[in-house]
């Protein structure tokens, strides 16, 4: 049943009256499936000076924003996991009462801003509980900028509906596909996101030149893109953008990871080249696709003497979903010394790891313990009395994790 349109809540942390204030908004609460879903962020600059706000990609984990997305009747997810690493951050300039607008595409699945989210693409309700955290300064020509910022937030609610019943027309796409010839990266980007990810078949030929544009810009949307295409051309074209991308670049990997995603043994031969000329990072990738099919292939790769081969091998048998891998992992949990007479607690710590990722169980550890012997001891029992019948998962099947009895 459709609720009362919208609960909207804002709060600030502190009585006093900021300068720089933001609000979110959303254009409608009423929805087609596939039609994008924008929430947009309003800064005003209340004061009568100039005003420097420091800003990031709305998208990245350093934004400043938590954007938390809860569909009606759906589990919340219990596997997040968060990104790090550093990200580019500039400052915007808002004139004497002067304003600026970003936005977040709701439908995109994008994991980065504090939460593993569902986008708003199903049929359904939704609620989209969003917060922006604001630093700001008086625009000064010193240096630092923002070594005493000012902070405030931004914290509104939104319930937003997909109606199952209402159709998108396909001019919606059409300013969108307009926009990719824009000379602004930013309207590009965010033009190439939308179409990337709600695009339909129609546009095929289109999407399909992202993955050999020579605009970046284009390119990094190219696997989203031809992965929500799924046709055999649009696949084809990713396993394509896998064998002549630069190893190990954003691209690259993203392509690799959607064709695991396929869960479809077609593509195993091809991430194991990538991984054997590249790197062990993409066993995982070929374990996803492969599933029970992958375990020989992984197996065969223990008796690498390259660094790290054996470690990520060992750890991709977690990500083959396949119940056969579990008494191999078992069999693996042992600290002993690897073919390049190395230390293999590092191996044991991955097969513990990928048998946390194929059960959602763990087992509890201390400083004290001899965690090897007891890890291995624990999972024995466990595989002996119900691991037989007990449900085994894919890699994004996101249940929380319980400890071994």
């Amino acid at each position: 049943m459709l609720r009362p349109w919208i609960f909207v809540t804002l709060m600030v942390p502190c009585m006093c009256t900021a300068q720089v204030i933001g609000t979110f908004s959303v254009e409608k609460f009423v929805f087609a499936p596939g039609e994008p879903v924008f929430l947009n962020l309003t800064l005003l600059n209340q004061g009568n000076e100039p005003e420097e706000v420091i800003t990031s990609d709305p998208y990245s984990f350093c934004s400043g924003y938590q954007v938390r997305i809860s569909r009606q009747g759906s589990p919340r997810v219990a596997c997040f996991q968060g990104n790090g690493g550093s990200c580019m951050s500039g400052a915007i300039t808002l004139a004497p009462h002067g304003s600026h607008t970003e936005r977040i595409l709701l439908n995109y699945p994008n994991n980065s801003q504090g939460d593993l989210n569902p986008p708003v693409s199903l049929p359904g309700d939704y609620t989209v509980d969003a917060l922006r955290s604001i630093r700001y300064a008086l625009l000064s020509p010193n240096w630092p900028l923002f070594e005493n910022p000012s902070h405030t937030e931004v914290h509104q609610v939104f319930d937003l509906h997909v109606e199952r019943t209402l159709e998108v027309s396909p001019s919606i796409y059409a300013p969108f596909v307009q926009q990719l010839a824009s000379k602004d990266d930013q309207v590009r980007r965010e033009a190439a996101r939308t179409l990337a990810t709600l695009a339909p078949p129609a546009l095929e030929p289109l999407l399909l030149t992202f993955a050999t544009s020579k605009d970046f810009v284009l390119k990094q949307f190219a696997p989203l893109a031809l992965a929500n295409l799924s046709t055999r051309t649009s696949l084809s074209a990713l396993a394509e953008m896998l064998a002549h991308t630069e190893p190990g670049t954003y691209e690259s990997l993203t392509a690799a990871e959607y064709l695991g995603r396929t869960h479809n043994p077609k593509w195993l031969p091809a991430l194991l080249d990538v991984s054997d000329r590249h790197g062990a990072m993409y066993l995982s990738y070929a374990a996803q696709s492969g599933e029970e099919a992958a375990i020989p292939a992984l197996l065969a790769r223990l008796n690498s003497t390259e660094p790290g081969v054996r470690s990520s091998a060992i750890y991709a048998l977690g990500n083959t979903g396949s119940r056969a891998a579990i008494p191999l992992l078992i069999s693996l949990l042992k600290a002993s010394v690897n073919p390049s007479g190395e230390n293999s607690t590092d191996e044991a710590a991955s097969a513990n790891a990928a048998l946390q990722q194929l059960t959602h169980h763990y087992v509890q550890r201390t400083l004290a313990d001899p965690w090897v012997d007891v890890a291995r001891q624990r999972w024995e029992e466990w595989w002996f009395t119900s691991g037989q019948a007990a449900k085994i998962y894919r890699p994004g099947e996101c249940v929380p994790d319980t400890q071994l009895p």
